[in-house]
């Protein structure tokens, strides 16, 4: 697959929309680009957004949405929403997807320049989708147990933090348990650093995060940190939680903080930052 184009949307596009198709199934949680367009071509708060791959060309529709309010939620007014995602069936199982998720902070940071808070609300049941954008970075805050299909997830990501799209995540198979090393691998290639810990029962406790001299400061340990959780749960299903322990750096506490640890004070875990992965 080639790397994908994400950008405004054109008139000329509205033919490869109009062939769009998805699944009944998929239509329970998104829309057809067709039965959105219009209202978000007339709305200057909305920017309909294609994605375009050079061998199959349009793959993919959203709606970018300036001070929305999705009902049940209290978010804020300077925010912007992401909507009415769909990846044409047609070109399905891909990686598509993936591909949008993970370019997506970097892509509305570019055009949304003035705004720090990116949201989108997933159906609880359609694990797919939410794990690809908790993989992106993507931070569950809340969850509404009477949307139109049933559970609803709010998800919220912090535009003014650095995203790295192009990274990945593999075992190394050579360290034995219960100690765990997984590399963090840029552009396919190769390894730019790792995150090293111990398996303790349903607890992965991170002992070290460690990237290259001259790949840091672009965010690639945050990124990582923030594709941790989908990883694991796709590939250490027995682990539940990451947990790591509080650092007498604040920069590092920080790092863990702002990609969804938190502390837990006055309990027989306050000297820890926590972040459950299986909920």
């Amino acid at each position: 697959m080639n790397e994908i184009n994400i950008r405004p949307f054109e008139e000329s596009d509205r033919t490869a929309l109009k062939n769009f198709k998805l699944s009944e199934q998929q239509l329970e949680f998104t829309s057809l680009p067709l039965d959105v367009l219009n209202d978000a071509v007339g709305d200057e708060d909305r920017m309909p957004c294609v994605v375009v791959d050079r061998e199959d060309g349009i793959v993919g529709f959203f709606v970018l949405h300036k001070h929305y309010r999705h009902e049940g939620y209290d978010t804020r007014r300077e925010v912007v929403f992401v909507r009415s995602l769909s990846i044409n069936e047609s070109v399905q199982g891909k990686g598509y997807g993936t591909k949008v998720a993970l370019n997506l902070p970097i892509f509305v940071q570019n055009h949304f320049s003035d705004y720090d808070h990116l949201h989108l609300v997933v159906d609880a049941d359609n694990a797919a989708a939410w794990n690809l954008y908790e993989r992106a970075g993507f931070i569950h805050t809340a969850t509404k147990e009477d949307g139109p299909i049933g559970l609803e997830r709010l998800y919220h990501l912090d535009l003014d933090q650095k995203y790295v799209s192009n990274i990945k995540l593999v075992v190394d198979e050579e360290t034995e348990a219960p100690d765990v090393k997984i590399d963090i691998i840029l552009d396919n290639e190769k390894a730019i650093g790792c995150i090293e810990g111990t398996a303790e029962g349903k607890t992965l406790l991170i002992k070290n995060i460690f990237v290259t001299e001259d790949e840091r400061d672009r965010g690639i340990a945050s990124s990582a940190l923030r594709q941790l959780g989908t990883f694991l749960r796709r590939n250490m299903k027995e682990l539940s939680e990451l947990a790591v322990l509080v650092n007498e750096d604040e920069s590092i506490n920080q790092l863990f903080e702002y990609v969804g640890f938190a502390r837990f004070k006055e309990t027989d875990k306050e000297d820890l930052y926590i972040k459950y992965i299986k909920y």
